[in-house]
């Protein structure tokens, strides 16, 4: 009995070593992974072939001029435009109200869109969006209960001018719309750049102003 129980501890040490030698590896490892990562990083990023972001940036700003402008997002809004027409001494002297359909589309000026070449990346500064087209539609029957013609006619127009400018002002005045127009504006001018430049730059957004 004692012959096996020696015989057993005497296979347990072994294992026990191996255990803590495969540990002790492991540890060893990560720490030499630690330590020399940095080095290996930068080894092997000389292996893969540069960039030259200042011919990129040039050939980038080459084609943004042409391109002119980016619409990032698109929006459509439906409603009735109510309005009354007011005369002097005599109150209201005309109603008006029509079913509406309005576009608008937002996005920047590729020309303000401004290019910092680095070693590494390219800093890309975005400016705000803004309104690059807006459409006013009436789309339906227009009530006018009026029966002072011409003033209504006149009076109609200025309704229709004074609504798009409200829809208009309404997206531009939307922080959620602005944000998702602006971030929807990176992600279109990154797969612009690689497709103008056949080439995978790293880029790195960022507002004007900031």
């Amino acid at each position: 009995m004692r012959e096996r129980e020696e015989t057993r501890k005497k296979r347990r040490v072994p294992r026990l070593l191996r255990r803590l030698g495969a540990i002790l590896a492991l540890a060893l490892a990560l720490t030499l992974a630690n330590v020399f990562s940095p080095y290996l990083k930068n080894w092997f990023s000389g292996l893969l072939p540069r960039v030259d972001y200042d011919s990129a940036a040039e050939r980038l700003t080459h084609e943004m001029e042409k391109a002119g402008e980016l619409i990032a997002v698109r929006y459509t809004d439906t409603g009735v435009m109510t309005g009354t027409i007011d005369a002097l001494f005599l109150g209201t002297v005309s109603r008006v109200s029509a079913p509406y359909l309005y576009e608008i589309g937002l996005g920047i000026k590729l020309v303000e869109v401004k290019l910092t070449p680095e070693e590494t990346d390219l800093a890309v500064t975005v400016p705000k969006p803004q309104a690059l087209y807006d459409h006013f539609q009436v789309t339906g029957d227009v009530r006018n209960d009026d029966f002072w013609g011409l003033a209504t006619q006149q009076r109609y127009q200025q309704m229709l001018d004074e609504r798009q400018a409200a829809c208009r002002q309404s997206y531009l005045d939307d922080p959620q719309c602005l944000e998702k127009a602006w971030e929807a504006s990176c992600e279109q001018l990154e797969t612009l750049f690689r497709q103008w430049t056949g080439e995978n730059l790293q880029l790195r957004f960022l507002r004007e102003g900031e």
